[in-house]
């Protein structure tokens, strides 16, 4: 059985779930099976969106929903619509005073729509184009241009000035939360090992590690800053399309499980699915039988039902948005040759250590974790990766892009069933810490507002889990049920490249290395070469239109990081 946990608080906003097969959605207030999931869908909209420029009137675009930060951005625009020669329509968008897209059409290009996305990665052009195949829509983001051969012209400016990028702790309502697109995507991919020629010349284990692994797929994510993709075929971000045919984001990573023999048709897999500002943590630990409920002493975690994951069996984290060739069963065996391993955090080559520095000792033991690490701190050459080369002279390891590497987490976690208990309670703590400290700035619980309870609440696996972990492993407190030690590992896969795919810039230039022949050299062949058949250029194609995108332009020309996907 596939079992999807969701969030645990009564929510406003509702989806039917009926026509997902296989599949069963666990409502947190009751511990019952049900057909519908809700969320509170106020002030949390991050992304505008306008499909159609021709149609759009900014004086009837309701911001109410809207995060205060996009409100601004929108409150800032301007839209002027002009005739030109020869029945030429211009569409110019402003920010204040800086122009920031100029769209140009004539009679022929009736059936096209112009429009772009505004959101938490930026400013976003897109042209919707019919086709023998159905309509494809092109993202072209700022700094882009296109000009086709008869006459359409498309200019995002990439002034400085005109940067709409920001941040924020709040989601969006157009891409978030919908779960059955990745369960979608998970059966088509568990029917895609059965039935594809892709699978043919992917090779995996034929030992059998379900016998001590259990899977656990962290597949939530906001989506926000990835929806200028995501958005064209409603998918959330697990479910963003790829250059593969019939290969979404999260596919990348159930072929690491599929590769190491933990994922077919009979294998039972948890979804973690993200919700409002929560991190995966607190997702995880809904799945081990607890909710975040209001006691007399405030916020506090409580125990509300039995957990899904299996008592007997070592858990295996995924996560959903990240690209890799980590050789799973590599990464298994050493696990298992580990007698007292708590947890192993995997750790790659990485530039910027995004995910946390790990810093460990000959035995593999980790002794420091780092937190997203400074630029500064990096450039000290703290936890450098060094090799010897034929000549036995000591080299620092570079990336594809010739910068010295530090060995970074992957976000792929193997975690002993004996310390859950002490995440949970790890977590348990940072809610009535938080809480408190929230209230010391508050009169009582009721005054809260919506961004506050979630800063309560929020926490995540690198943040706070991992580095309390370690120092556990540090000073022997962390032990298993018959009281020895145990300790926090990794697993060096030094051969390996990583990415999390969570924006447009880094989907963009992840898909672009996928197709070098120096990049992901573990990635089974046939999927970098599905992946080299769909760039041309500077156009990464998710759909099959690329013959007819190249009639489209004829002797005009398209600039910039451009990506075409399929539009419903």
């Amino acid at each position: 059985m596939q079992v999807l946990r969701v969030g645990m608080q009564p929510r406003n906003y509702n989806f039917n779930v009926q026509d997902v097969k296989n599949s069963h959605y666990i409502n947190k207030n009751n511990g019952l099976m049900c057909d519908t999931v809700s969320f509170n869908a106020k002030k949390v909209v991050e992304n505008l969106i306008v499909e159609d420029l021709s149609k759009f009137d900014l004086t009837d675009c309701n911001t109410t929903n809207y995060s205060e930060k996009l409100k601004k951005i929108v409150e800032d625009l301007d839209i002027s619509t002009y005739k030109g020669k020869n029945g030429r329509k211009i569409y110019t968008v402003y920010n204040k005073t800086n122009e920031i897209l100029k769209i140009e059409t004539n009679n022929k290009h009736r059936n096209i729509k112009p429009g772009f996305v505004i959101g938490k990665s930026g400013m976003y052009a897109t042209l919707e184009v019919p086709s023998s195949k159905g309509k494809y829509l092109v993202i072209l983001p700022q700094g882009s241009r296109l000009r086709t051969e008869d006459g359409l012209s498309l200019k995002v400016t990439g002034n400085k000035k005109s940067n709409l990028s920001f941040t924020g702790s709040t989601c969006t309502v157009n891409a978030f939360y919908k779960p059955e697109k990745t369960i979608e995507s998970i059966n088509d991919f568990i029917k895609m090992t059965e039935n594809s020629e892709i699978f043919d010349g992917i090779n995996k284990s034929e030992y059998n590690y379900s016998e001590y692994f259990h899977p656990y797929l962290l597949a939530g994510g906001f989506g926000s800053r990835l929806e200028a993709i995501s958005y064209s075929r409603n998918d959330n971000k697990p479910s963003t399309s790829t250059p593969i045919p019939n290969w979404n984001l999260v596919d990348f990573s159930l072929l690491n499980l599929y590769q190491a023999n933990l994922l077919d048709k009979n294998t039972d897999i948890d979804f973690c699915v993200q919700k409002e500002a929560n991190s995966a943590v607190g997702c995880f630990i809904t799945t081990l039988g607890y909710k975040i409920g209001v006691t007399d002493e405030g916020i506090d975690l409580i125990k509300d039902g039995k957990s899904i994951v299996p008592e007997n069996k070592h858990i295996i984290i995924m996560p959903s948005d990240n690209i890799t060739d980590v050789n799973l069963t590599k990464v298994l065996d050493a696990y298992l040759k580990t007698n007292n391993a708590g947890m192993m955090v995997v750790g790659v080559p990485d530039y910027r250590c995004y995910g946390g520095l790990i810093l460990h000792n000959d035995k593999n033991e980790i002794e420091k974790f780092i937190t997203k690490p400074s630029a500064e701190l990096l450039d000290t050459g703290l936890g450098r990766i060094k090799y010897k080369d034929a000549d036995g002279n000591e080299k620092v390891l570079t990336d594809g892009d010739g910068l010295p590497t530090s060995l970074g987490n992957a976000f792929i976690y193997i975690i002993n069933p004996d310390i859950l208990d002490t995440i949970t309670d790890i977590y348990r703590n940072k809610i009535r810490t938080s809480y408190k400290d929230l209230m010391a700035s508050k009169t009582s619980y009721p005054t809260m507002n919506k961004e506050e309870y979630l800063k309560v609440i929020e926490s995540f696996w690198d943040r706070e889990i991992i580095p309390q972990l370690v120092e556990m492993s540090k000073s022997g407190q962390l032990k298993d049920k018959n009281g020895n030690e145990l300790k926090v590992v990794t697993h060096e896969s030094i051969d390996a490249d990583w990415s999390d795919v969570g924006e447009y810039s880094s989907y963009y230039k992840t898909i672009k290395n996928l197709a070098k022949d120096d990049c992901f050299v573990n990635m089974p062949a046939p999927i970098k070469q599905a992946v080299k058949n769909n760039i041309s250029g500077n156009v990464i194609f998710n759909v099959d239109v690329k013959d007819e995108f190249e009639k489209f332009i004829g002797d005009g020309f398209v600039r910039g990081n451009i990506v075409v996907v399929p539009k419903n």
